[in-house]
């Protein structure tokens, strides 16, 4: 197993320990190893998404639940939107597991 593919493997299985720190330091460390680099550019993508996906959910609903009338709907769209995040998230923490098993095996 060489170098590339055991960094390339632990940005994607970051997710388990630490989320989007450990793709970057790969990405900023090997900076002349474009095969490690674009690997650790998509984890880090990866792992981002659902962080922006939440920041952006919390800053929706605080701006929402203050504007609104309609307490009862606005309820019952924040459930949904926080289902479809939460959603977003599994398949993504489950994708990150795919990519880094199917690079561990190839």
């Amino acid at each position: 197993m060489s170098k590339k593919q055991i960094l390339s493997v632990l940005a994607y299985l970051s997710i388990l320990f630490a989320p989007f720190i450990f793709p970057l330091i790969i990405w900023i460390v090997c900076r002349d190893e474009p095969f490690i680099r674009h690997h650790a550019a998509v984890a880090l993508w990866l792992h981002l998404i659902p962080l922006l996906l939440w920041i952006a959910a919390i800053i929706f609903l605080g701006i929402g639940g203050l504007l609104t009338s309609h307490l009862q709907y606005f309820g019952a769209g924040m459930i949904i939107i926080l289902g479809l995040i939460l959603l977003t998230s599994l398949v993504i923490f489950i994708y990150n597991l795919y990519k880094g098993i199917k690079l561990l095996v190839n």
